[in-house]
């Protein structure tokens, strides 16, 4: 019969020693004094006999769970568990960390942590704390050790460190061997005898006849003594100098033996080669041993003694001793951050100067610059500086006075401090010669403004210099078909302009003579004419025009880059967000000034793109999803035209510069992109969807096709869209009855209106059109403008053109007869047409003939298909695969990937659930601790009421006490 389970404790406990006669509680006192089981160590054994007894009689802290079968060789976790173990741990845990959350949410207050790297989730503690250190040396070595002399750097006096200086070394009272500087001074021994021995007489004070000296005799000693001493100095320093230019001279021909020389020597050497007399005795015998060696050695390799490699090694080993040059030591290189902070302090800086300037005050640097009274003083003319060149401030040249004054001076074209130039002094009486004279006053009166404007630019931004190193470009950057963004010849039209503007010019130079001579500042006329150098960041496309309203537009994009340099993102975390506002205002600012600005500067617009390239490497992310905006919105607005049937949906001037911009930031060989695979969906759509009504949509359909084939140039990909527009424009722009006895126009797709009346040209004087280049400025012209055949013949140019371009770049697609199929049959059509000019039949022909010869080459290179020509090959047999451990419990997919996507899916709904578990734990500590509280807050509450009604009832217990007491007197006094 098995033992209850209160005799299996019983006797547990005994064994344990906790109870029965060998307990703590069974000894005596005397035991008990003697400390035999009352020790530490025995107490602990107890308590541990007690933990591992109280676990294994209770069965509510293990739970098993049992299996239906037991499997041989299987190992299987979590069959027990202790789950009240488990969730004291759990309680615990929570009790720390969501307990504390939790008591703390309702508390306002607390230190904010704002050092370096502590919001970065991404960084390592060892990171954080090294950057932090690295920062807080940075900040250090920046001013705080100009001013600190506690650091080892040593103090220098004229180029010299002073550290090898004794404090208390006394120059003046002795003299060395080896110092130059103390020669004549008094000897130490002297000093120490007759100045400060102690006043006792040397021995040598003294006559032979015991007589002791006077104090002339003793001083005429001692300086007598220091002659004899400086002169014997300045004798061995006459002989080591001597013996030093000796070995000089000695080592400079031993370099020149050895085939190289040192390159400062070469340029201390004097270019006149020294007499013979000149030289030293070792220096000219030394000479003379190198030449006979040279001959000795030239003559042994001619008759073949000596080798002629013979000490080669040994030569080219001293060579490159004598050229290795020693390593310079550098500066540091900076951070992102403290070259965008540098450029920031420079824009400020610039600008400051500017509005002093504006103001009429001097800049700051001038300042500077002037320095004391002898450095502003005029310079003292030499001997060589010619007389009417040179006129110090203050002398005069003839001693007549100051005569006119500066402001007359500056009127005249002098400029004050120098005497007027033999030119300006000549005056002319001939009315007719006196415009020239004028003239020449006036030039030279611009030389020195330009000078004087060189002098005063203080700034030079960097992006300016790489920019004009461009030159300039044309004025929209779809000045032809080819978009290659190159300025067109200037016309008459422009030469006239500019001389316009020149004579303009100057008659203003001639009206604002009398002028100048009120002014008093000119620099402040200049300054407040300047581009500011600070600018805050817009937040709207308004606030932009407001910035740039009274700034010329080539200038817009020294704006843009000022505003991005003041605002860097690693200057400040705000400014992150405020490019992110400023992006899509500077890519709306594009599309403004491609519809509204048709004669842009290309070099300002190229600028541009630059920025918007910058900017999208910078934001990463963001720039992707605002340009992806712009396309969906795009997208948008075709489907409505096509649905409405407003109008023909082609793009406009404004999207396709924003899509040749995107072929510009962004790589378009990529095989599946972000942003260039939707762009080349919306381009198709555009070349598929929609219907050709105008000449405007036409050139619009061509731009497409050309941005097409700069998208496509590396990557090769097939656009069937493009081809079949090219094919459909050459259908729409043949004259009419062109194809009347076609029957089925060539083509991959059908053509719904092949006689479109809009496109068609007019045979009337169409052999006399000239060929020329579309330009974007077409989309600004009016439709009645556009009813010329010129434009017309222009196109068909142009999609020729494009045409050979697309087949040279599928010359080597397998595709390629399929492709062009259509396009031979319709050039071939139209070059039968007599109407054209012999300029556009020409093209015509020579793309007809290139485009045959490379469908030639590809359908001769193109292998048809044919069965297998080799022997079969048979099918692979593989052995099986046997699992040594196998387990019925772990899945076995041949396939790699699926299985380790398999295993991370059970590991996600594994730890889903985990965490849902662990959430569920949560909400039910919160709940259990939030009914504590409000437990506690009744429990308080409730007992402040009852002590509050019992102390009412109490008063109203001894008022009712007193009322009966008071009834019973008045009672009783009633009975009497």
């Amino acid at each position: 019969m098995a033992k209850s389970a209160l005799y299996r404790l019983k006797s547990s406990l005994k064994e344990a020693g906790a109870i029965g006669p060998n307990s703590r509680a069974s000894l005596s006192k005397k035991d008990r004094k003697k400390g035999r089981p009352t020790a530490a160590s025995a107490k602990n054994d107890l308590n541990k006999k007690l933990a591992h007894i109280k676990e294994a009689m209770n069965p509510f802290e293990m739970k098993v769970t049992h299996q239906k079968h037991d499997v041989l060789g299987r190992k299987s976790k979590g069959i027990q568990g202790k789950p009240t173990l488990s969730k004291q741990v759990g309680e615990e845990n929570r009790r720390k960390t969501l307990l504390q959350e939790l008591q703390k949410k309702t508390k306002a207050g607390g230190v904010i942590d704002k050092r370096f790297g502590e919001d970065n989730p991404n960084m390592t503690p060892e990171d954080k704390m090294l950057e932090r250190f690295t920062r807080e040396k940075q900040s250090r070595a920046k001013g705080g050790a100009m001013f600190n002399l506690e650091e080892d750097a040593d103090l220098t006096h004229y180029g010299q460190s002073l550290a090898g200086l004794d404090d208390f070394d006394e120059a003046e009272l002795g003299y060395s061997d080896d110092d130059e500087d103390n020669r004549g001074a008094i000897s130490g021994d002297i000093v120490s005898h007759s100045h400060f021995g102690g006043f006792d007489e040397a021995p040598s004070e003294t006559h032979q006849d015991g007589r002791p000296k006077s104090k002339a005799e003793v001083m005429s000693e001692v300086i007598a003594k220091s002659k004899f001493h400086k002169h014997e100095r300045q004798k061995e320093k006459e002989e080591i100098d001597d013996i030093t230019k000796e070995l000089d001279d000695e080592l400079e021909g031993i370099r020149g033996l050895l085939g190289f020389s040192d390159q400062a020597a070469e340029d201390r050497r004097p270019k006149r080669a020294p007499l013979p007399s000149q030289r030293s005795a070792a220096t000219r015998a030394l000479d003379r041993i190198a030449d006979e060696e040279k001959d000795r050695m030239k003559s042994d390799r001619e008759s073949g003694i000596l080798d002629k490699d013979f000490d080669d090694s040994y030569d080219k080993h001293i060579r490159e001793l004598a050229f290795d040059r020693r390593a310079k030591p550098q500066d540091r290189l900076k951070t992102e951050e403290e070259i965008a902070q540098e450029e920031v302090e420079k824009l400020e800086k610039a600008e400051k100067a500017r509005k002093r300037r504006m103001e009429g005050l001097s800049s700051e640097e001038n300042e500077g610059e002037q320095g004391g009274y002898k450095k502003r003083r005029k310079a003292v003319p030499a001997a060589d500086d010619l007389d009417d060149d040179f006129a110090p401030d203050g002398v005069d040249e003839f001693g007549l006075g100051g005569g006119i004054d500066v402001s007359e001076q500056e009127f005249r074209g002098v400029k004050p401090g120098r005497m007027p130039s033999k030119k300006r002094r000549t005056v002319k009486v001939d009315s007719s010669d006196s415009e020239g004279g004028e003239g020449e006053g006036d030039e030279d009166e611009d030389e020195e403004g330009d000078e004087g404007d060189e002098g005063d630019s203080e700034v030079d931004d960097d992006d300016e210099d790489e920019d004009d190193e461009e030159g300039d470009d044309s004025e929209d950057g779809f000045s032809d078909l080819d978009m290659t963004m190159e300025r067109p010849a200037a016309t008459a039209n422009d030469e006239d302009e500019d001389d316009m503007n020149d004579m303009s010019s100057s008659k203003a130079k001639k009206s604002t003579k009398v002028e100048k001579k009120t002014k008093t500042n000119p620099d402040a006329a200049a300054a407040a004419t300047e581009l500011p150098f600070t600018f805050p960041c817009p937040t709207s496309l308004p606030g932009f025009l407001s910035i740039i309203e009274n700034i010329d537009l080539k200038d817009v994009p020294t704006v843009v880059h000022r505003i991005r340099a003041l605002h860097h993102p690693k200057l400040s975390p705000q400014n992150k967000a405020k490019m992110q506002t400023f992006y899509p205002i500077l890519l709306d600012y594009v599309f403004q000034i491609s519809t509204t600005e048709p004669k842009y500067p290309t070099a300002a617009l190229n600028k541009l793109v630059r920025h918007i390239y910058a900017m999208t490497s910078q934001l990463g992310d963001y720039a992707t999803e605002c340009i992806l905006g712009f396309l969906e919105a795009f997208e948008d607005e075709l489907t409505k035209e096509l649905a409405s049937g407003a109008s023909s949906g082609f793009p406009k001037s404004d999207k396709l510069t924003f899509l040749r911009i995107l072929g510009q930031i962004y790589s378009t060989s990529d095989y599946q992109h972000q942003v260039i695979t939707p762009a080349q969906f919306l381009m198709s759509q555009y070349l598929g969807q929609c219907q050709v009504a105008s000449v405007k949509d036409l050139a619009s359909g061509l731009m497409l096709c050309n941005l097409f084939l700069d998208y496509q140039t590396l990557s090769k990909r097939i656009i069937p869209e493009a081809i079949n527009f090219l094919g459909s424009s050459l259908v729409y722009l043949a004259p009419k009855g062109t194809f009347a006895d076609v029957e089925d126009v060539p083509g991959l797709f059908p053509i719904l209106d092949v006689d479109l009346a809009a496109l068609q040209m007019t045979t009337k004087d169409l052999k006399s059109v000239k060929v020329e280049s579309l330009s974007i400025d077409i989309f600004k012209m009016k439709d009645a403008a556009l009813e010329k055949n010129s434009y017309r013949v222009s196109a068909m140019s142009a999609i020729a053109d494009l045409l050979l371009k697309y087949a040279l770049l599928y010359a080597s697609v397998s595709a390629f007869k399929e492709l062009f199929e259509g396009p031979i049959e319709l050039l071939k059509i139209l070059s039968s047409v007599k109407h054209f000019s012999p300029s556009l039949k020409s093209q015509l022909n020579k793309t007809l003939d290139r485009i045959q010869k490379l469908d030639t080459f590809s359908s001769d290179s193109r292998a048809p298909l044919q069965l297998q020509a080799h022997k079969p090959v048979p099918i692979a047999s593989y052995v099986p695969k046997f699992e040594e451990g196998y387990s019925m419990d772990k899945h076995y997919d041949p396939d790699v990937e699926r299985a380790q996507a398999h295993k991370l899916q059970v590991q996600y709904k594994k730890e889903k659930k985990g965490a849902i578990r662990e959430l569920r734990k949560d909400a039910q500590f919160v709940a259990r601790e939030k009914l504590k509280v409000q437990r506690e807050k009744d429990t308080e509450y409730n007992s402040k009421i009852k002590g509050i009604m019992s102390g009412l009832e109490a008063d109203q217990g001894e008022k009712n006490a007193e009322a009966r007491v008071k009834k019973a007197q008045k009672m009783k006094g009633k009975r009497n």
